[in-house]
């Protein structure tokens, strides 16, 4: 079985609402990506965690798109 994951690389890690933000940008651009929430999954075990432990992936082979993205997006701000 072949694991769909194995090419994704991080391309971001920052709070629960910036990672959405961007995430939805590259949607916009076509470019899909997963969330890993380290901060959420910590809460629900009952750990404490950073709040900026929230990675978000894209293919790599989107990497250097996404990577353009979210620079231009941080400019903004």
């Amino acid at each position: 079985m072949e694991n769909k994951y194995a090419d994704m690389v991080r391309v971001y890690s920052d709070t629960e609402i910036n990672i959405n933000r961007i995430r939805s940008e590259l949607a916009k651009i076509g470019i899909p990506s997963i969330i890993k929430n380290e901060f959420q999954s910590a809460l629900m075990a009952g750990f404490g965690a950073s709040p900026n432990a929230v990675d978000l992936y894209v293919n790599a082979s989107d990497f250097e798109e996404a990577t353009k993205l979210i620079q231009d997006l941080n400019k903004e701000n």
